[in-house]
């Protein structure tokens, strides 16, 4: 089974940890951020939150994404070395989806930050052509498979694979209390907001070892679908058709040579349509995993991870892998959005 690509670098901020490897081990460590935030409610009641105490408090919205993508991006491009300034990279930039929305008469939030962060990548490694998806947290499996196909052509040396997320801001707070979204005593169907950046570099396996860079990963499945089941649908979670339908893809690399995964990351946090999703997803897909399985949702400590999910379980594993506190070296990322989209990406320890 040849990967479909390696994880050679990674970068991560998260309200646990300043890097990838600290926000690893504090992930593995069972590491909780939750706090009181200088963000209040419609009543003007302080929200509990997950956010990064370093950052500005009167820093929000896109400025703040831009700082803390800008963070993990460089710790990513730092374990490039020397090999960086020849490369030609694709950055693949995913966001939430209120960020893709344009003010009028100017530029959407998303445009604005994805030229910053490749001008940022350009000062590294000149060659960069730069994709943005606003599709929230499933947005990096739809772009992975152009991805994974450009570094199979040899288009491109290397993808810089990344998700930025921020609830750190009052707009956002406002519209997510009228939804009925907000995590409090009274309200335990929701979500603790949060924020977060994480990106991965991934290369051709020659690539990687021309460039003298060690595997952290392998990537050997993905796949996407969509759900009827929204946060603003009555829909019946229990479907899950469309969840099954991407494990059942991303995992039949593995079923064909006789592995099954026993890691799944996810991106659920506490709102109930999502467990009933993943729950009849697994009944259906019992024969892909091993016993016992190791379930791991990093939303319920660190907060909403939004866009920047997969991008964060990419780097947790890879991180894991590499050091050896993997509880499994076969690990399946799922997250979905809240337009239905859904995906998963099956990744394995190299070697």
């Amino acid at each position: 089974m040849r990967p479909l690509a390696a994880v050679v670098a990674a970068g991560a901020i998260t309200p646990v940890g300043l890097s990838s490897i600290d926000t690893a081990f504090s992930h593995r460590a069972a590491a909780a951020a939750m706090r009181e935030s200088p963000l209040v409610d419609a009543e003007g009641e302080p929200i509990t939150m997950c956010f990064l105490p370093t950052l500005d408090p009167l820093v929000t919205g896109a400025e703040r994404a831009g700082l803390l993508a800008a963070r993990a991006l460089d710790e990513a491009l730092d374990q490039l070395g020397p090999a960086a300034p020849s490369m030609r990279v694709q950055l693949a930039l995913c966001l939430d989806e209120q960020l893709g929305q344009r003010a009028p008469g100017g530029e959407a939030s998303a445009q604005r930050l994805a030229a910053d962060l490749g001008a940022r990548v350009r000062a590294r490694a000149p060659e960069v052509a730069v994709k943005v998806s606003t599709r929230g947290a499933a947005g990096p499996g739809f772009l992975l498979p152009s991805l994974c196909e450009s570094l199979a052509h040899g288009t491109i040396d290397a993808a810089l694979l990344g998700g930025v997320h921020t609830d750190y801001d009052p707009a956002r707070v406002a519209a997510l209390d009228a939804a009925g979204r907000i995590f409090r005593p009274d309200n335990l169907d929701a979500f603790i907001p949060g924020e977060c950046a994480a990106f991965v570099v991934l290369m051709r396996q020659d690539v990687a070892r021309r460039c003298q860079l060690a595997e952290r990963a392998q990537l050997v499945g993905l796949a996407t679908a969509h759900e009827r089941a929204r946060p603003d649908n009555d829909e019946p979670a229990f479907q899950a058709a469309g969840l099954t339908a991407a494990l059942r893809t991303a995992l039949a690399p593995l079923e064909g040579r006789g592995l099954r995964a026993g890691w799944v990351l996810t991106d659920l946090t506490f709102e109930t349509f999502r467990h009933f999703e993943l729950q009849a997803a697994a009944a259906r897909t019992q024969r892909l995993f091993c016993e016992p399985q190791q379930v791991e949702s990093p939303a319920q400590r660190m907060g909403h991870l939004g866009a920047a999910a997969m991008p964060l379980h990419l780097a947790i594993a890879s991180e894991a892998f590499l050091r050896g506190f993997a509880p499994h070296p076969v690990a399946v990322s799922l997250a979905g959005s809240d337009g239905g989209e859904r995906a998963a990406v099956a990744v394995m320890a190299p070697g």
